[in-house]
């Protein structure tokens, strides 16, 4: 006897696999085939991709090879997610992306143990998106506080800036409808 429809399971055994990770937001992992399949839902998201793309045709890029005054259409809706020792720092976050989420985040660190959903989800989150090397693509409504009315997209890349494995994730977050 069924309780109701199947819950999603929190992460799929297939790396392929649209995942929803909390109700509404949907995360997956995006190459070409995805982007084929489902379309971009911001400009700005679609463009860091593209970046990332082509940057990344014989592997993770450096740091060093994303020339922000290159991309200035993104520069206001840029966050930078650094690993540091199993934990995550948040080093940047641009002026729009603090007005999506309602808060500035640059300096906070996330730990494993660092308490609330969100923050246990983040930490989980971009622990995928290096351990995997592939770009990242988030679409749903916010989780934060007041902020669940507010649908967005979101990529995230993964970057190669100290030592040889991706350290560094560059990601932009737009308001969709």
């Amino acid at each position: 006897m069924s309780n109701g429809p199947p819950r999603m399971k929190m992460y799929s055994a297939y790396p392929n696999e649209c995942e929803q990770s909390k109700p509404g937001i949907v995360e997956e992992p995006i190459d070409e085939a995805t982007v084929r399949c489902r379309n971009f839902q911001s400009r700005l998201t679609e463009k860091l991709w593209h970046w990332w793309a082509e940057a990344g045709r014989d592997g993770v890029p450096n740091w060093s090879s994303f020339d922000v005054t290159k991309h200035a259409p993104l520069i206001p809706n840029i966050y930078v997610v650094r690993a540091l020792d199993g934990c995550f720092q948040f080093r940047l976050y641009g002026e729009r992306a603090i007005q999506i989420i309602g808060q500035n985040m640059t300096g906070q660190v996330i730990a494993p143990e660092t308490p609330g959903a969100i923050s246990e989800h983040l930490h989980d989150y971009f622990s995928r998106v290096l351990a995997g090397g592939q770009a990242w693509r988030c679409t749903g409504r916010l989780l934060y506080k007041n902020r669940e009315h507010i649908r967005f997209e979101s990529v995230d890349i993964p970057l190669i800036r100290y030592g040889a494995a991706p350290d560094t994730i560059l990601g932009v977050i737009d308001l969709v409808s």
